[in-house]
């Protein structure tokens, strides 16, 4: 994972990855000490590939604006990091 090789040439300590089944995840610490984890969906839920445009998949009527973006055409903007 990118990510996860950024980190550790950066100097941080970053676990292995996690595999929650339905998604995968690294944690960290940053330079605050704060706890932070990133991670990505592998599976919907369903044992299904997954896919961000299938409506079962947020089928929340009242959805954080996060998911309600990502479900109707994507991320509009996806903040990009400098680790120094």
């Amino acid at each position: 994972m990118a990510l996860q090789q950024r980190l550790v040439a950066a100097g941080c300590e970053v676990t292995p990855v996690v595999d929650h089944h339905i998604l995968r995840s690294i944690y960290f610490h940053d330079v605050n000490g704060i706890a932070l984890e990133a991670s990505w969906w592998t599976t919907d839920g369903r044992g299904l590939e997954f896919r961000p445009e299938d409506p079962e998949m947020f089928a929340d009527p009242d959805p954080v604006p996060a998911v309600a973006e990502l479900a109707s055409d994507g991320l509009s903007f996806t903040p990009t990091t400098r680790l120094q």
